[in-house]
């Protein structure tokens, strides 16, 4: 291991000493990672709801390691979506914790011994070599021979970050600096009550769609990136809700999907922009009538009648992780209930 070789170091490193909301999901897959890796040790003797309190606890301290990062941005790291801005639950960190590993294996390992076995990138660096995997699954997934965007990395797989800080090649770095917790952290002995499995989704369910409207939320304050993840985690989370049209109540799915559709960034109105720019005065009219605020919604939100779909230049197909987040619906249509457990004694393990 290189002298001064850390966690803190490494993932400045990979994100360049800063941050922006692109990378949330990112940072949040290596907290979890490096998360696992210091409590392997302390498994044996916990309890399975004990593992995940202790999981998402040193998370937390690990992303409070992170200079660059302020409170805020350690905060919206460990949000279950960008777009509900709910706590993740530790049951779900776990989960997604487990897809890491899978998740890498199945979508860069394959390519990365392609590049390996090219003989005229075996003498190049880490650093080097992650640019041309990049470059790589750029190129396949969009069919262009363009350089890739700078935040591509972290729009596209929220694990490769894992796979630069902790991986050489197609195996873990053997020089991989040893995993250290900020602190021991502390587990409760029973299960808490306000231990969920699912967290609440945002309850847009008294919002008709038909009032809903294309941009009410904070219209200047997205960016083109940011925009572009909130639509392909919309579209996705759209998606894995059809697979359980059948196992969900028509209302539970119905109510998820506005809140979906509510949370959608604000984007143009064709409609609106031709009455703008035609200057007809029904166009005008109707661009007017279109725009209604919805105080309701947290001002990150913006609402839509129908969910907006980019390009396919733009989008991918869900991965292994993202499928993950909705596996916790089974469980709601199934009347899932968790044991009411006092929680007053915290200890140490």
């Amino acid at each position: 291991m290189p002298s001064g070789d850390s966690f803190q170091i490494r993932v400045r490193n990979a994100v360049k000493g800063t941050y922006q909301t692109s990378m949330r999901r990112s940072l949040q897959s290596v907290a979890l990672y490096e998360a696992d890796r210091c409590l392997k040790h302390r498994y044996p003797q916990l309890r399975p709801f004990q593992k995940k309190y202790a999981l998402f606890a040193t998370a937390v301290d690990l992303l409070s390691t992170l200079d660059f990062l302020n409170d805020y941005h350690r905060q919206e790291i460990m949000f279950r979506t960008n777009a509900s801005k709910e706590p993740l639950a530790p049951d779900l960190a776990w989960r997604r914790m487990k897809l890491i590993t899978r998740e890498i294996k199945q979508t860069i390992i394959p390519k990365a011994e392609e590049l390996i076995a090219n003989g005229d990138n075996k003498d190049k660096s880490h650093e080097e070599f992650c640019e041309l995997l990049l470059q790589k699954m750029y190129e396949e997934n969009n069919e262009s021979d363009k350089p890739h965007p700078p935040m591509w990395e972290f729009n596209y797989n929220n694990v490769f970050s894992v796979y630069r800080i902790f991986y050489c090649g197609v195996d873990l770095d053997p020089n991989l600096f040893p995993p250290k917790p900020p602190r021991m952290v502390g587990v409760p002995l029973r299960k808490p009550d306000t231990f969920r499995l699912v967290p609440n989704i945002v309850d847009a369910s008294s919002i008709p769609l038909a009032s809903m409207a294309i941009g009410s939320g904070r219209g200047g304050d997205v960016s083109e990136e940011e925009r572009r993840a909130m639509l392909k985690e919309v579209k996705d989370h759209t998606e894995l809700l059809k697979e359980f049209e059948c196992v969900i109540p028509v209302e539970e799915l119905i109510k998820r999907k506005r809140a979906l559709y509510a949370a959608l960034p604000p984007v143009p109105s064709p409609s609106v922009a031709a009455g703008v720019v035609g200057g007809g005065k029904k166009e005008k009219k109707k661009a007017k009538t279109a725009a209604v605020s919805v105080p309701s919604i947290p001002k990150l939100m913006a609402v839509t009648p129908k969910p907006v779909i980019p390009t396919a230049g733009v989008l991918t197909k869900p991965t292994a992780m993202e499928e993950e987040e909705e596996e916790d619906l089974e469980e709601v249509g199934a009347g899932y209930q968790g044991r009411k457990e006092p929680a007053n004694v915290i200890t140490a393990v």
